[in-house]
This record gives C-alpha cells, structure tokens and sequence, in this order.
C-alpha cells in the first residue's frame, strides 16, 4: 500500500493500537503502517464491511490486524468496543482519533440533525473513546494519544462551519488531555493532515482540473499527499523518539497553512 515505511520503529511491535474511522483513507493508512512495523492493529469503523477488509488487508501483508465494529459517536459503543480490545489484547498502547465525517452545508441551511452528527462523530468521537483508553493507558503505566486534526481548527469554509467548529474543539479537547494526562505517562498530540489523496478526495479534485490547479497553487510542495505520509508523523509521535512531544500540533500539508495565497 503506497511507499514502503522508511523507518522500522521496533519499539511499535508489539503495541496494541486501536485507529478509529480506519476502513478507507488516511485511517486505513495509518493502520497498515502500525501492522507493518509489528504492532496488533485494531481497525474500527461503524461499517463491518470496511473494517473487516482494512484488517485483512493487513493481515495479507503480513501484519496483525483485527476489525472492531462500532459508532464512536455514541459512547456506550465506543466503551463496549474499548473494553473488548483490552480483554482480547490485555492493554491499549496507542489510540489514533481518526473518525470523522464532512457532510457539508451552509449555515443558513444547516439541520440540527447535521450538526449533531457531526459534533458527535468528528468531537464527541474523542472523548467517547479518549477518557476509556486513557483510564486504561493510567492503569497499565502509560500510553499515546494522536488526534486527526484539520486547518479548519483555525479557519472556516464555505459550508463547513460545522466541521470548522468540532475541529477546534477537537484541538482543544487534545490539549486539555495533554495537560492533565502527561504526568501519568499519557502521552497527546494532534496531526493537522493537509489536501491527502484518499478515495472521496481524488473523486473531489479530479472531477474539476482548474479546482485542482487552485488548490495545488496553494501547496508550497506543490502536490497533495498520500495517507503514508500522515502515518509516518502518526507513527513517530507514538515512538519513544517522541517521548518528550506532548501537547503539539503537527501539520502534515506541504505547507499549505503558511503557503496559502489568493487565487
């Protein structure tokens, strides 16, 4: 799956690592790369089909990886399923707060059903599964947390206020966790990926070439990236190399949020 992994981390096998909303795209990235460099992989996803073809696919390669069916957004969901993980697996190692979604819609418009799905999913989602694996990762003697963040933490778009709300608070959630989690060993940090090539993604740019030119316009690297490239920083923050990172934002965007211009 894309560019083989650079760096080995042999202190990842071993882990026991739960990606949320991992059966396609940048989850599915990070979750094959865990499988890769030894780690058990537990790929949630609220759809089964997907989750369990994410896992196979990581078990054909070579690695272990375990589907785990759940809707992070309701939180008797997310502890069942973090429960299980930990009487499987016996620990939680690392948690990737990938879930997420981006129904959009201007705010004139906008339902509350839509914005309560989407607060439950792409924010709720984290203190759903965060507090349960982080009271897991306190008692066994530490662990790591890494948050899928967005741009849209500091800035809106045209229908998107909604997800440009939940990102900031997501933001924020992550550093509060940060804050007062550390001193047990708890370890979290926050990936902000760029425009990354996933399947709704492609479908998005390449339907429209001069979209395509404007956004790459405003990508200093001038590409957009790949799901390996956001598990690389992901897998890192969980190493012990990371072992004083605590409480960063890393963007993974070809520098897009200094890059940015008018077009």
């Amino acid at each position: 799956m894309g560019r083989p992994l650079l760096t080995r981390y042999a202190d990842l096998a071993g882990k026991v690592v739960l990606v949320t909303g991992a059966g396609r795209g940048i989850g599915r990235g990070i979750a094959f790369a865990f499988g890769a460099v030894g780690a058990t992989v537990i790929i949630n996803d609220h759809d089964a089909a997907l989750a369990e073809d994410a896992a196979a696919a990581v078990r054909a390669a070579g690695g272990r990886g375990f589907a785990a069916v759940a809707d992070v957004g309701e939180r008797a969901s997310a502890e069942a399923m973090i429960d299980e993980i930990v009487a499987r697996h016996g620990r939680l190692d690392v948690l990737v707060n990938n879930a997420g979604i981006n129904p959009t819609a201007r705010f004139l418009d906008l339902s509350q059903e839509t914005w309560e799905r989407m607060q439950r999913t792409n924010l709720w989602g984290l203190f759903h599964c965060g507090q349960p694996a982080a009271r897991q990762m306190v008692a066994q003697g530490g662990g790591s947390i890494v948050v899928i963040g967005s741009p849209a933490c500091n800035e809106t778009y045209t229908e998107q206020t909604h997800y440009a709300v939940a990102k900031a608070g997501l933001q924020m959630l992550a550093w509060g966790m940060a804050w007062e989690l550390a001193e047990f060993g708890v370890r979290t940090n926050v990936v902000h990926p760029g425009w990354i090539e996933t399947e709704l993604n492609r479908e998005y740019l390449w339907s429209d070439p001069q979209l395509k030119d404007r956004i790459l316009a405003q990508i200093p690297i001038r590409r957009t990236g790949q799901p390996e490239d956001v598990a690389r920083a992901v897998l890192w923050l969980c190493t012990d190399d990371a072992a004083y990172v605590n409480g960063a934002s890393l963007n993974v965007d070809g520098g897009l949020v200094v890059g940015r211009v008018k077009v």
